[in-house]
């Protein structure tokens, strides 16, 4: 499998896990299609990866991507909030027909650290997605009743609490309860302050867990897990390398998160939490 991954201590310019952001994917790039969307709430831009040329270009796999652009998330009231899953949700039930994924079984992996806050997104998403696979398998009646996908919900934590790598843990679930699709929500990293905290990236090519941070692991990806991937991350931290000649320190590699952390962690994890629900769950409880 090729490694679309480049070592954060290598960069010569900031870091982002975001293809909008990678060198310019707005600007005429071969291989590279780029757009923006009108949405009910902000706006969506959307890259879609179409060659290998491409692919060396961005340093991202063939795929599409979309970028919402929210705001501050950490300034949204709980309306906005709302607003910004039902877009989210459209926008996933609309990637799955562009990819021709048919969800009926979903298996939700909340990736990262709960306990450290820019990295908590995945892990707290997972605690908002309210499973359903386990209604079938009690009453099938009731479950065909619901009208909704068969959704599993795990959070593997990180390697240093479970001795396992996330992308084993997501293989081992994968070959016992053989999902349609894995989706997989993960922090990222943005080299813009604008896109910090206030953009949601949803694409169909996978993710590599902790990039952003320079701590690169196994991907989770149709490869890896021989299951259609869509990946799902909100920008939580900032390469320091932006700030440089502002008079900040940034000799060492280093990956700096906002004042309102907590306030994005827990808008963002709502966002993409009750927009999986409503585009293939329950929403009541």
């Amino acid at each position: 499998m090729k490694n679309y991954y480049v070592p954060y201590s290598n960069q010569s310019v900031p870091y982002t896990d975001l293809a909008v952001e990678r060198r310019r994917a707005d600007t005429t790039v071969n291989g590279v299609e780029y757009s923006v969307l009108s949405s009910d709430f902000g706006s969506w831009e959307r890259v879609e990866i179409t060659s290998k040329e491409g692919e060396k270009s961005i340093g991202r796999p063939m795929g599409v991507y979309y970028t919402l652009n929210t705001g501050a998330m950490a300034m949204l009231d709980e309306n906005e909030v709302l607003d910004a899953a039902n877009t989210v949700a459209d926008r996933l039930c609309r990637l799955c027909d562009e990819v021709n994924i048919i969800p009926e079984r979903i298996l939700v992996l909340g990736l990262g650290n709960r306990h450290l806050t820019p990295d908590s997104i995945g892990p707290r998403c997972a605690d908002v997605v309210k499973p359903t696979l386990h209604i079938k398998n009690y009453d099938e009646d009731m479950f065909e009743a619901l009208e909704c996908s068969e959704i599993a919900v795990i959070a593997p934590g990180v390697s240093a609490e479970s001795g396992m790598e996330s992308s084993d843990v997501a293989k081992g679930v994968c070959q016992t309860i053989a999902p349609d699709v894995v989706i997989a929500i993960d922090s990222l990293a943005s080299n813009s302050e604008t896109r910090l905290g206030s953009t949601i990236q949803i694409c169909n090519t996978g993710i590599f867990p902790g990039s952003g941070i320079g701590n690169h692991r196994s991907g989770i990806n149709q490869s890896t897990l021989n299951t259609p991937v869509i990946a799902i991350g909100v920008p939580t931290v900032i390469d320091a390398a932006v700030f440089r000649g502002n008079g900040r320190r940034t000799n060492e590699p280093m990956m700096v998160a906002p004042k309102d952390i907590d306030a994005i962690a827990e808008n963002a994890s709502k966002i993409i939490g009750y927009a999986i629900n409503q585009a293939f769950g329950i929403t009541t409880v």
